[in-house]
């Protein structure tokens, strides 16, 4: 049995009013795994810049402007 399989048969053990608490619990650890997510990847982007040897380096709003094909 796979697990989706396990979660539909506990799921099909509750009744229609502990669905709605299971809900709020399934809802929970969904955003909770999405936060994680979220903060991995902004870690991985931190990682990332502080491993640049260029950060820190200012440039001029001109230059910004220039490298990325926007006229002021």
């Amino acid at each position: 049995m796979s697990n989706r399989e396990k979660c539909i048969s506990i799921l099909d053990s509750f009744n229609e009013a502990q669905l709605v608490n299971i809900i709020d619990i399934l809802q929970a650890a969904r955003n909770a795994i999405s936060e994680a997510e979220d903060d991995a990847f902004c870690n991985a982007l931190y990682k990332e810049y502080a491993a640049n040897p260029d950060k820190g380096q200012a440039i001029s709003l001109e230059e910004a402007a220039e490298t990325l094909g926007v006229s002021l």
